[in-house]
């Protein structure tokens, strides 16, 4: 069996206190590469400020110190990299240029070397001086709208590491596409991802919904778009057991509202006219007559009860809003094998995130902890020898086919995401194609970000000659992306055992709601109760997850007063298409480096626990998970969000630097010499207070006025974009001047905004390219395939393809 798919690779990690760059090592790290962190002589700033986030994010590591603001310590970096075959570097815009350790200066020296740099918003960006802090990105993208979602006036904070999350996983696959590319042309190159392009994920259908309402004269009037374009439906219900736990339920499909209701015990509300078509409703007052029945009935029972009343239907998406160390025991999570035991000298045993996705033939080697200050093995060795010397591709995976068969998003977005990187995308469909089509609003409105650069074909898969069609197709194929829970591959004729038949080098990915295999593999899951399970709600909202926080309360008390705090941005999706993103590229690189394809399981599970990978951890002592204030604010005095003269900002000042320059731009030196506020340790005993005084300072000026100077003086802050993700992504100009967004030729919408590349190559550009009708490319692949149009017009008149 041939080692961890990264084994050879040596890498070489800078920049203090970046999750980003910490967590794209760390996938490299898991897979085989020898990753060397470069920390200053006090050590990373993570090892001190979150330290559980440290210990995941570093694990299988060396540590070696240097001192960059030192000429000693710059040599060091020199040498180390000139002997790497990658550079990850997650330091502010100009800092490394301004060292000498940018990637024009380390590629002169090594010409083999892939240099990755992570950004807030890119060197090129609108904003290319603001922090790389997830909360300052995301509040200047319109992350933090939620309009009417919110319980206050203003933005909510999202307590969730997102933009790194993405920006990370992002980085790792545009890293090993340009290892690709050096195979071929002996040059490596520069990748830089930025955590503004790690949020895209997390607009689902925003953008075109926004563009939609725009074009069609009518003016958004909330913060972010509707989840549903039809106000009588009820995709996503939710209710508080009698002893005070929270269940998130989804039910996107007409017989998984049945299956709610039959689970519930509140079956003869199916024979009612009114009920029968759940989760869609004929008038808003029916879907509210619903909404009590179902409040109620979750309100009389206490967890258990409706834990084990739930289970009974197999077509209930449901899981309870836990916390991240409570999903370590969850029956599904520890039959995947998502939880490692790693041995710290200091802590013992740690339990925590498993490998990004599961290879049967490169499997994921993870030993160590996060090493010691200093710890290393000595000089690198690489880089690797490459002999190729032919012209670059026209995109990093040009040559690459991936088959997809899935519906909805956690999937298929993955695969979009590798698209967008240059892979050919043919996407299966049968008669009545991808349910996303359908929904979130207008026909093909929900779909249009998911169906991005991709070619459909539409069949019937299940007769012998959609089959074969099907097998035709995948002989050629380099990836099968599969989506489905266990058992419809099997009936279907696709599973791994058959299709390696036909193709012994495919790659073939499954990548399921809770995996392939195990006691909840057959149930459903959505990114509501993927985010549920894994920690996101009590992450976002864990003050109001307490169950003493509904003693006493009735069920209006608990819709009109709880349940608009108990919400979490919809991660569950996103985050699992990331890990999909991730388990490709890495299933790509290993079959090019072996000749050999392989299976490989992701699940929407695996992506959530990496996504919140720094509470889904335990070991004695762990600290607990830094909790926002019960008017999600932020976390603290220095890292919140403050109203201002005019709009709102948020400030991140985490160190003692920043600290300093926020008393000097505000002009309040005197709260330095104040004893409640002297040092980190006095701030954060007198937090309110500090809240206090720094809420009448940043009141006095403008949210423009101040993300200008803050940010001059090395602060992080941002002026809180006042619309939504989607809307800040559309009215953007710069985005578009800087490649991080672009306008496309939709079929169904015209000319539209959308998202740019994941990453940014500076020889092997992403593609760009609009989304897909249902059978679209129909025609073009069967005649790749050798079908004339004879042998097609028959095929459609028999009902085995579909215009």
């Amino acid at each position: 069996m041939p080692g961890p798919i990264c084994e050879g690779l040596t890498v070489v990690e800078m920049g203090s206190g970046s999750m980003a760059a910490s967590m794209a090592g760390m996938i490299l790290a898991d897979n085989g590469a020898r990753v060397v962190k470069v920390e200053p002589p006090e050590g990373d700033r993570f090892r001190r400020q979150h330290r559980s986030g440290f210990l995941v994010w570093n694990r299988g590591k060396e540590s070696v110190v240097a001192d960059l603001r030192t000429p000693g310590g710059r040599d060091a970096v020199r040498e180390l990299t000139a002997g790497a075959d990658v550079v990850i570097e997650g330091f502010s815009g100009g800092v490394a240029d301004g060292w000498g350790l940018g990637p024009s200066a380390l590629r002169e020296a090594n010409p083999a070397l892939v240099h990755c740099s992570i950004r807030g918003f890119g060197a090129a960006g609108p904003y290319p001086d603001l922090k790389a802090y997830d909360a300052v990105i995301a509040a200047k993208a319109g992350l933090f709208t939620r309009g009417a979602f919110a319980f206050r006036p203003g933005p909510i904070y999202v307590n969730a590491p997102v933009a790194s999350h993405g920006a990370a996983h992002m980085a790792t696959a545009g890293i090993l596409s340009a290892l690709l590319v050096r195979e071929r042309t002996g040059r490596g190159q520069e990748v830089e991802a930025s955590l503004w392009q790690g949020l895209n994920p997390f607009d689902y259908f925003g953008l075109t919904t926004y563009q939609n309402a725009i074009r069609a004269g009518v003016t958004p009037t909330r913060g972010a778009p509707s989840a549903a374009g039809v106000v009588a439906s009820r995709f996503s219900p939710m209710g508080c057991s009698a002893d005070g736990r929270w269940f998130i339920c989804c039910t996107m499909l007409p017989h998984q509202g049945q299956a709610l209701v039959r689970g519930l015990g509140l079956a003869p509300l199916l024979d009612d006219p009114r009920f029968k078509a759940t989760p869609f409703f004929d008038s808003v007052d029916d879907a509210e007559a619903y909404d009590e029945l179902i409040w109620g009935r979750f309100r009389e029972l206490d967890s258990r009860q409706l834990t084990e009343m739930l289970l009974r239907e197999p077509d209930i998406a449901f899981e309870m809003a836990g916390t991240a160390e409570e999903a370590l025991a969850h029956p599904q999570v520890v039959h995947n094998g998502e939880v490692v035991e790693v041995t710290d000298p200091e802590l013992g045993v740690i339990r925590e995130v498993g490998p990004v996705a599961h290879f049967a033939s490169t499997p994921a080697h993870i030993a160590t902890s996060a090493p010691q200050l200093g710890a290393h093995l000595g000089p690198t060795s690489g880089p690797q020898t490459v002999t190729g010397g032919g012209p670059a591709p026209a995109h990093p995976l040009a040559g690459v086919t991936i088959v997809e068969f899935g519906y909805f998003y956690a999937m298929p977005y993955g695969v979009t995401m590798a698209g967008a990187l240059g892979a050919r995308v043919i996407k299966l469909e049968d008669g009545q194609g991808d349910p996303m089509r359908r929904s979130f609003g207008a026909l093909e409105t929900g779909s249009a970000k998911v169906l991005e650069g991709k070619e459909s074909v539409s069949l019937d898969l299940k007769s012998p000659e959609g089959l074969r069609i099907v097998h035709q197709i995948l002989e050629a194929a380099d990836v099968f992306v599969l989506g489905f829970r266990p058992g419809v591959a099997e009936r279907l004729g696709i599973d791994y055992d058959t299709l390696r038949r036909v193709n012994p080098r495919l790659v073939y990915v499954h990548a399921g709601g809770y995996g392939a295999s195990g006691p909840y593999a057959q149930r459903p899951m959505y990114a509501q109760t993927a985010a549920a399970l894994a920690g996101g709600y009590d992450r976002q909202a864990g003050y109001w997850l307490r169950s003493e926080m509904s003693e006493g309360f009735e069920v209006p008390e608990v819709r009109a007063i709880l349940a608009p705090r108990i919400q979490s941005i919809a991660e569950g999706d996103a985050n699992a298409a990331l890990g999909v993103l991730s388990a490709i590229v890495l299933g790509v690189y290993a079959q090019r480096r072996t000749g050999t394809g392989q299976f490989i399981t992701s699940s929407m599970i695996n992506g959530n626990l990496w996504g919140l990978s720094d509470d889904f951890c335990h070991y004695e002592g762990k600290a607990p998970l830094r909790q926002s204030d019960p008017d999600l604010y932020g976390l603290s005095a220095t890292y919140r969000l403050y109203e201002s003269q005019e709009g709102w900002m948020f400030l991140a000042a985490t160190t003692e630097r920043e600290w300093e320059g926020l008393l000097r731009t505000v002009g309040a030196p005197q709260l330095g010499s104040d004893p409640r506020f002297a040092d980190g340790a006095s701030r954060a005993t007198h937090d309110d207070e500090l809240a206090e005084v720094l809420a009448e300072v940043l009141a006095t000026r403008p949210a423009a006025e101040w993300e200008t100077e803050l940010t001059a003086a090395g602060v992080g802050c941002a002026a809180v974009f006042p619309g939504s993700a989607s809307q800040f992504t559309a009215t953007t100009p710069a985005l578009l001047e800087a490649g991080l967004a672009f306008e496309v030729d939709d079929p169904t919408f015209g000319r539209v905004v959308r998202y740019g590349t994941p990453v940014k190559l500076s020889e092997t550009p992403g593609r760009v390219a609009a989304g897909c009708l249902r059978g679209q490319h129909n025609d073009s692949v069967l005649a790749e395939l050798g079908y004339s149009p004879g042998d097609i017009d028959k095929l459609k008149e028999a009902r085995i393809v579909f215009d």
